[in-house]
C-alpha cells in the first residue's frame, strides 16, 4: 500500500484534503470519480503518514460502533442493496468522523475492484484477522449475510465478557489502593507522633516497636523516591516485555497465578478463545488455520504459546484434546469437552457450551468479587494492625506509668 494526499474539490467548488492508502494511483483516480471530488493536486507521502492522520487521533472508533457497521451491513446484503451503496449511506449516517472517513475508504476501495474482504484487511487496527476471515468465508461460499451477522453477534459476546472482566477487576484494583493509601498515611502521619512521644520520654522499646519505628522513617523519607523508582520499573518493565518474548512470557505467566487477578483473567481467555474457535469453525475455518489467527488475536502469551504449540501438534496428525491438554495451560474440563465434541462430531457445540460456561463464571465473579477478596483485605489490615497493637500497647503502657509518677 501507497499513502497519498489529494487535494481535491467538490461539486459545489469546496476544496478538500483526503488521505489515500491505495497499491496504485490509478485507484485514487476511480475513487474520486465514484464520490464526485475532482482532483487538483496528488502527493505521495511515507506510509507512516497514514497514523498521523489527525481525524484517526482525535476520533476513536469504538467496539459498539464496529458491531453496528457488521449489523447494518448484514441488513444491506440482506435487502439487496448494493454493498457500495450500502457503504457510502452508512457513512453518510454516521456521526463519528473516523467512522465516516474508514467507511468512505471502504467504498472507494470496492467501487476501485476490491473484494469487501479485502476492503475490511485494509483496516486491521479496526477489523480484528477472525472478521475478515469470516467476511471472506462469506464472499466464497456466497453465504455473506449470515457471516456478517454471525460476526456482529460474536463481537457482542467478546466485547460483553471483557465489559464483565473489566467491572470484575476494578473492585480488587480499588480495594488494594484504598488499603495501600490508608497504610501509608499511617505510617507517615499518624505513627510519628507516637514514636516522638516515646522518644521524648525515653520508653524503653520492644524490637517490634523499633521496627515499626524503622518502617515509618523509612517511609517518611523515601515515599516520592519509591513511588518515582516504583514507575520507573513499571517503564522498564513494558519496554523490556515489547522487546524480550522471554519476559513477556514470564510476566504473563506471573499475571495468571496472582490471587483473584488471575483467575479472573484466565477465565476471560478460557472464554475467549472458545467463543473465537466456535465461530470461525461453524463458518467453516479448517481448524489448523483457526488455531492460527487465534495466535494473532489472544493478547496473553502463555496462551498464545499453548495455541502455538497445539497447532504444530495437529499439524503432524495429534488428536486437538490430547495436544490442549500436554501443553497445561486450558481446564480439565475445557480438554473434556474438547474430546468428546471431536469423537461424536460436535466440536462447535462443545466450544459453544465452554463458551457460556466460562462467561458465566466471569459474570459471577463480577458479581461476587467483593465477597472473595474480603477475606484478603481483612486479613491484611488484620495483620497490620496487630503489629502495630504489639509494638504499641507495652511502650504505651511504659509511659503511662511513668506519667503517672511524675
Amino acid at each position: 500500500m501507497q499513502t497519498y494526499l489529494v487535494e481535491v474539490i467538490d461539486r459545489e467548488g469546496n476544496k478538500q484534503r483526503k488521505i489515500f492508502s491505495v497499491e496504485t494511483e490509478d485507484e485514487i483516480f476511480r475513487a474520486l470519480e465514484f464520490a464526485g471530488l475532482f482532483p487538483v493536486k496528488i502527493r505521495r507521502l511515507p506510509s507512516f503518514f497514514i497514523y498521523l492522520n489527525p481525524i484517526k487521533i482525535l476520533y476513536r472508533i469504538k467496539p459498539q460502533e464496529i458491531i453496528e457497521t457488521l449489523e447494518n451491513l448484514h441488513l444491506i446484503v440482506k435487502s439487496g442493496i448494493p454493498v457500495i451503496q450500502g457503504l457510502m449511506d452508512l457513512a453518510e449516517d454516521a456521526d463519528n468522523p473516523a467512522l465516516k472517513e474508514l467507511l468512505q475508504d471502504m467504498a472507494y476501495k470496492v467501487q476501485a475492484g476490491y473484494s469487501l474482504s479485502r476492503a475490511f484487511e485494509a483496516h486491521p487496527e479496526v477489523f480484528s484477522s477472525v472478521i475478515v476471515s469470516l467476511i471472506k468465508i462469506g464472499e466464497e461460499t456466497g453465504n455473506l449475510e449470515k457471516t456478517l451477522k454471525d460476526a456482529a453477534e460474536h463481537l457482542k459476546k467478546i466485547q460483553d465478557i471483557k465489559a464483565k472482566t473489566k467491572q470484575a477487576l476494578i473492585y480488587p484494583s480499588f480495594a488494594f489502593f484504598s488499603v495501600l493509601g490508608a497504610l501509608i498515611f499511617w505510617l507517615v502521619y499518624v505513627l510519628p507522633k507516637v514514636i516522638d512521644a516515646f522518644k521524648e520520654f525515653n520508653v524503653q522499646l520492644p524490637t517490634t516497636t523499633i521496627f515499626i519505628m524503622y518502617m515509618s522513617e523509612y517511609t517518611q523519607k523515601y515515599l516520592w523516591i519509591t513511588i518515582l523508582m516504583l514507575i520507573v520499573s513499571f517503564i522498564i518493565l513494558k519496554i523490556l516485555r515489547n522487546k524480550n518474548e522471554k519476559i513477556r512470557y514470564q510476566t504473563d505467566k506471573l499475571l495468571l497465578k496472582t490471587p483473584v487477578f488471575g483467575v479472573i483473567i484466565t477465565n476471560f481467555n478460557y472464554a475467549f478463545f472458545a467463543e473465537y474457535l466456535r465461530l470461525m469453525i461453524i463458518s467453516g475455518v479448517p481448524l489448523y488455520q483457526a488455531l492460527y489467527i487465534m495466535e494473532g488475536a489472544v493478547k496473553n502469551r502463555v496462551f498464545k504459546t499453548a495455541i502455538k504449540n497445539t497447532r504444530e501438534k495437529i499439524e503432524i496428525g495429534r488428536p486437538f484434546s490430547e495436544s490442549l491438554k500436554e501443553e497445561g495451560v486450558f481446564s480439565p474440563v475445557i480438554t473434556r469437552m474438547i474430546s468428546i465434541g471431536e469423537q461424536a462430531g460436535q466440536l462447535d457445540e462443545q466450544l459453544n457450551y465452554i463458551s457460556n460456561y466460562y462467561y458465566n463464571k466471569v459474570d459471577y465473579l463480577a458479581q461476587n468479587i467483593s465477597k472473595m477478596i474480603e477475606p484478603i483485605i481483612i486479613g491484611i489490615v488484620g495483620a497490620f494492625m496487630l503489629i502495630i497493637m504489639l509494638g504499641l500497647i507495652g511502650p504505651i503502657y511504659d509511659l503511662i506509668s511513668q506519667v503517672s509518677k511524675m
